[in-house]
């Protein structure tokens, strides 16, 4: 009978080790999914809307670190920026590439792109101020893009709001 006692202990001894590591490793998978959740969530926080979660977390993190960028005409750095300096900056910093000058001249070496087609990075085109491309941003998701105002620098604005929508002229992507 005491053979049988410590057998009988030894496997639940066994089987409740066996029990904690494979709950160990579910919890672990669960703290990952939720990690993964979380970041979402942070980053959605950060940028004011729900993403899509596709979105590229570097591509993220570079668009946060402009927010906030007060505007300065003919600026060139996160101490001020007009909106085709940070579309010039945000491209060397994310992609290694250099874009022209001028927001006119950024969309004539683009590649025109369906509004409906924007991806993650490509670039949105506004004629505010008479019948020249006076505008630019970068398209981050979900119709949401990132660009330098004169009013608040640099920040997150959606396509269809009036605004925007009214000025809109194009889109393209640069390869």
């Amino acid at each position: 009978m005491r053979y049988f006692l410590k057998i009988s202990c030894l496997l639940i001894l066994f089987t409740s080790l066996i029990g904690c590591k494979s709950s160990s490793k579910i919890h672990k998978e669960n703290v990952s999914k939720n990690t993964n959740n979380n970041s979402s969530l942070n980053y959605a926080q950060k940028l004011g809307y729900e993403l899509a979660g596709n979105e590229d977390t570097k591509f993220l993190e570079t668009v946060i670190s402009w927010l906030g960028v007060p505007y300065k005409y003919g600026g060139c750095s996160k101490e001020g920026t007009d909106c085709s300096c940070f579309v010039n900056s945000f491209y060397k910093e994310m992609y290694g590439k250099t874009l022209a000058r001028k927001s006119e001249d950024i969309m004539m070496q683009s590649i025109p792109v369906n509004k409906d087609a924007l991806i993650q990075g490509d670039l949105v085109f506004f004629k505010i101020t008479g019948e020249k491309v006076s505008h630019v941003g970068i398209y981050i998701s979900k119709g949401h893009f990132i660009h330098a105002t004169t009013s608040k620098g640099v920040m997150i604005n959606n396509l269809e709001e009036n605004y925007y929508k009214k000025y809109f002229f194009s889109a393209g992507r640069y390869n």
